[in-house]
């Protein structure tokens, strides 16, 4: 939890200090016009519950490191387009948010290189539209890098803000042709891609095909596996890679440690317990084709929701084998916490 925190206030530092430098509130207001979004917040949201060596296997395989260090590489041989497909829960986005790190902590020093993302949500499509999606990644680009926010930026968005207006998509393009232009790298990370209203898809998808025209952009993008040829085909000017992600036995064993790790009733749990809890819940989720991270989850929330040994073994001998039914007890348990009212 320590380090969680850590990590929370090294990032916030490293946003603000490249602002910091500029000692110009004025600043601060125009970059405010670009976007309402802020994706930082969801992703130590999604960062703060997520296990020790959470997609390691990625960051070491020799695509991903192609991908990562592809301005070392020939312009012919680098992957410029890193995908990531799977089926609903198998931890598309936890591997997003290990991405994302694995970039700042490799290129953030460096002034220049940028670094953006995007956490798609289908609950927010009301507000995840193409002008604040763009705006989004250029804020992040020009404040991820650390250096003085070039002056003609600044101006161009000085004269949107005297004549009283939006900024328009038109207006974020311009101004990413140009940071684009500064930036020796930059690195651009959309995460649940079909998560956003099918409209703003396919235009992101389009304006990422013209920003690729800049051979020193890379894009990471996860999604569903329904849309892996909409993304092969807009960007197929680009050499991409794709990967399956896929729950395996050792992410699962380690998410259930962890959750265990940070039990709040240790007295209730002990070795060969939690052993049992382990395969039992592994076992429930295998052969299992839809969910493959939520059917774990919700398993060990309903068995640590009991209170002493026993109790959770009689759940862990009850447990559902369907998503609806783990749903149904989960919602039961909650019930049961609530204060009840007299008429």
């Amino acid at each position: 939890k320590i380090r969680n925190i850590e990590g929370v206030l090294q990032d916030i530092t490293s946003e603000l200090k490249p602002l910091a430098k500029l000692s110009d509130d004025r600043v601060l207001e125009l970059l405010t016009l670009l976007t309402p979004l802020e994706p930082l917040k969801r992703h130590q949201d999604v960062k703060m519950p997520r296990t020790k060596n959470a997609a390691a296997w990625l960051l070491s395989s020799g695509s991903f490191c192609n991908w990562r260090d592809s301005n070392t590489i020939p312009v012919e041989d680098c992957i410029r387009v890193f995908c990531c497909f799977g089926i609903p829960g198998a931890g598309k986005t936890v591997t997003s948010s290990v991405v994302i790190d694995e970039l700042y902590a490799q290129f953030h020093k460096y002034p220049t290189i940028g670094i953006a993302c995007l956490y798609a949500d289908y609950k927010d499509q009301n507000n995840q539209i193409l002008v604040h999606i763009l705006g989004s990644f250029l804020r992040q680009l020009l404040t991820t890098a650390q250096e003085t926010i070039p002056k003609e930026l600044i101006e161009m968005l000085a004269k949107i803000k005297r004549q009283g207006r939006k900024v328009a998509t038109e207006d974020i393009l311009a101004l990413l042709r140009i940071r684009l232009q500064q930036l020796k790298l930059a690195f651009i990370c959309i995460d649940a891609v079909d998560e956003l209203e099918p409209k703003v898809q396919q235009q992101l998808l389009d304006v990422l095909k013209e920003l690729g025209t800049n051979y020193n952009t890379r894009f990471f993008i996860t999604g569903r596996n329904h849309i892996e040829n909409e993304v092969k085909k807009r960007l197929q000017a680009m050499q991409q890679h794709k990967i399956v992600i896929s729950a395996t036995r050792q992410d699962m064993e380690e998410f259930l440690r962890q959750q265990i790790r940070d039990d709040l009733d240790p007295d209730a749990m002990d070795e060969a317990l939690q052993k049992d809890i382990i395969e039992a819940i592994i076992g429930k989720s295998q052969g299992m084709w839809v969910i493959e991270f939520l059917l774990p989850a919700l398993h060990i929330k309903m068995v640590l929701g009991m209170t002493t040994k026993a109790k959770r073994r009689k759940a862990l001998e009850s447990l559902p084998t369907d998503l609806y039914d783990s749903f149904k007890g989960v919602i039961t348990r909650i019930r049961e916490c609530l204060p009840t009212t007299e008429a």
